[in-house]
C-alpha cells in the first residue's frame, strides 16, 4: 500500500493510565538495552565477579567480589526497580487520573489535540508483538495493537512508517 494511495487518516485511540505508562517504559527500556552498547557493561560486571572469585580464593580478598556482585544485582535488577518507583511517583504527582488519548496519523505526522509530531521528528518506530513503539525527539509513545481501529489501519500505519524510513 502506497502512501500516495492513502486517502484516509489513521485513528489511534487508547486510555493512558499508570499500567500503560509502566508498560511503555519497560518495553522501551528492554528494547533500548538489547540494541545498545550499554548491554556490554553488564558483561564487564560479570568479568569483575570472576576476578573477585579468584581474588577471594587465592588472596582472601573479598572487596572486588562484593562490589561486583552488588553491581550485577543493580545492573540487572535494581535499575528497573528504581526507574519503576520514580515513574510511579511522577505519575501520582502529575497524572492522577486516566486520560483518553486520540491520535490522527497522516502523511504529515501524528496529531493529538493541538500537538503535532511531524515525521521528521520521529527517530524510530519499532514493531513489537503487542504494539508499536514510536520514539520522537521529545516523546516515546506506545500504541497497543488494540488502539488501532482495525488491523488494516495498523498495516497502513506500518506501511506509512516504512515509506517515511522510520521502520
Amino acid at each position: 500500500m502506497s502512501v500516495k494511495n492513502m486517502s484516509k487518516t489513521i485513528s489511534v485511540d487508547y486510555i493512558w493510565n499508570k499500567e500503560l505508562a509502566l508498560q511503555t517504559s519497560k518495553l522501551f527500556y528492554d528494547y533500548d538495552m538489547r540494541h545498545s552498547a550499554k548491554r556490554y557493561i553488564g558483561w564487564f560486571f560479570v568479568a569483575l565477579v570472576q576476578f573477585g572469585i579468584v581474588g577471594a580464593l587465592k588472596h582472601e580478598s573479598y572487596g572486588i567480589l562484593y562490589l561486583s556482585t552488588f553491581l550485577i544485582f543493580y545492573w540487572y535488577f535494581g535499575r528497573w526497580f528504581l526507574r519503576k518507583r520514580m515513574l510511579l511517583n511522577f505519575y501520582k504527582k502529575n497524572m492522577s487520573q486516566d486520560t483518553e488519548v486520540h491520535f490522527i496519523i497522516d502523511t504529515k505526522g501524528l496529531h493529538k489535540d493541538k500537538k503535532h509530531i511531524p515525521w521528521e521528528e520521529i527517530t524510530r518506530i519499532v514493531k513489537l508483538e503487542n504494539g508499536i513503539l514510536v520514539q520522537s525527539l521529545h516523546d516515546t509513545l506506545f500504541f497497543q495493537n488494540s488502539a488501532f481501529g482495525s488491523a488494516d489501519e495498523l498495516q497502513q500505519f506500518l506501511a506509512l512508517a516504512k515509506e517515511k524510513g522510520k521502520l
